[in-house]
């Protein structure tokens, strides 16, 4: 997959390359669409106030894609144990399964989005202390550091919130390993 970049509007990095939520999801929507996997799927009437839809489902599978801010993954996996524990039917097969895909923390990203490595610390205090039963699989999406990659430059019509693509283009770029002290890359396109 390739590596889907935009500029920042945030204060203090304004026009500095982050990862872009947007152009990702869309891709991996995709992709998963292709392998025949059900997408926003409402949730039953009854569980709404927990949200309107589910990602993806698949044979007792639901995915989510976790791109947002960090609380929301308390929600989603909340929500998914408690579909699971109610035999919740998706894509005509109760819940056995969450399956939830984040990205790591090398990439700059927008302010309080979740990263693998903090979703992963969140899921393993909340699984030691019993709080689910559903079994969960935790994806990351890295890339590796300071090597040539494709990658998918987009600007989006609104500054925040939007996804209508103004201009997209296919680049190469890297990732550049930030300091000793982080674990950030820089993102830089290669013309």
């Amino acid at each position: 997959m390739p590596l889907h970049v935009k500029p920042s509007d945030q204060r203090g990095i304004q026009g500095e390359l982050i990862f872009d939520p947007v152009g990702t999801n869309e891709y991996i929507k995709s992709a998963l669409v292709k392998l025949k996997w059900q997408n926003n799927i409402v949730i039953p009437a009854e569980y709404r106030f927990l949200g309107k839809e589910i990602d993806f489902a698949k044979v007792g599978i639901i995915l989510e894609i976790q791109f947002s801010n960090y609380p929301f993954l308390l929600n989603n996996t909340l929500r998914s144990e408690l579909l699971f524990k109610a035999g919740t039917i998706f894509a005509e097969y109760p819940t056995k399964l969450v399956i939830i895909i984040t990205k790591a923390q090398m990439f700059p990203a927008s302010n309080s989005t979740l990263y693998y490595e903090q979703a992963a610390q969140q899921l393993k205090a909340l699984i030691q202390n019993h709080v689910f039963d559903v079994p969960i699989r935790l994806i990351g999406l890295f890339e590796e550091r300071d090597t040539i990659t494709s990658v998918i430059s987009s600007v989006y019509q609104e500054k925040r919130y939007s996804r209508i693509v103004q201009t997209r283009i296919s680049c190469r770029g890297q990732l550049i390993s930030g300091r000793l002290t982080s674990n950030r890359c820089q993102i830089r396109l290669i013309q």
